[in-house]
């Protein structure tokens, strides 16, 4: 059930992002030598020091709309390597930028593929992270207490707050 609705949700995320990118065109005709560019870095260079529009929509766009990639990557090939996540960012974008070059509606960018492939690994490490910490959870959740922690009826919950907050310790003074 879970993998069915994972399975929609990003069939749902790739069809959005093939609408996004082919539903916008640039007006008018432009030749070739305007529709591209190939030095790495070069947009990247111009939109952070400008900041506004093209900063939001260039940099953290291309960023943000890439990161459910590595999210799947992590999902469905589960713990490897982020090497897959990489390689499946940077193919699907490399494979956007050059139909959007072919087809002439809009600009062709190296940095596109750059930022893109950046936002497949960040979305592999947050996947990572939060599979992380949901592991962590359950283990500290499910542990039977042992020890002195038993029969106590509070004794989970002091278990669980000793964990979120690691330096608080049961020797500590308690304020009255």
């Amino acid at each position: 059930m879970v993998r069915s609705l994972s399975i929609a949700a990003f069939s749902t995320y790739l069809f959005l992002l093939l609408a996004m990118v082919w539903a916008h065109q640039h007006p008018g005709y432009r030749p070739v030598e305007h529709r591209y560019n190939l030095a790495p870095f070069r947009s990247i260079i111009r939109d952070v020091p400008s900041g506004g529009r093209g900063l939001w929509l260039n940099i953290i766009g291309n960023v943000v709309v890439f990161t459910p990639i590595g999210l799947a990557v992590r999902a469905f090939r589960g713990p490897r390597s982020l090497i897959p996540a990489a390689f499946a960012s940077a193919a699907l974008s490399a494979l956007i930028e050059i139909v959007q070059f072919q087809s002439g509606r809009r600009y062709s960018d190296v940095d596109d593929v750059i930022l893109n492939t950046l936002g497949g690994v960040l979305g592999y490490a947050a996947a990572v992270a939060i599979v992380s910490l949901h592991n962590s959870w359950r283990r500290l959740v499910t542990r039977r207490p042992t020890g002195s922690e038993a029969g106590s009826p509070s004794s989970n919950l002091r278990r669980i707050c000793r964990s979120i907050c690691p330096f608080a310790s049961k020797d500590k003074p308690r304020l009255n």
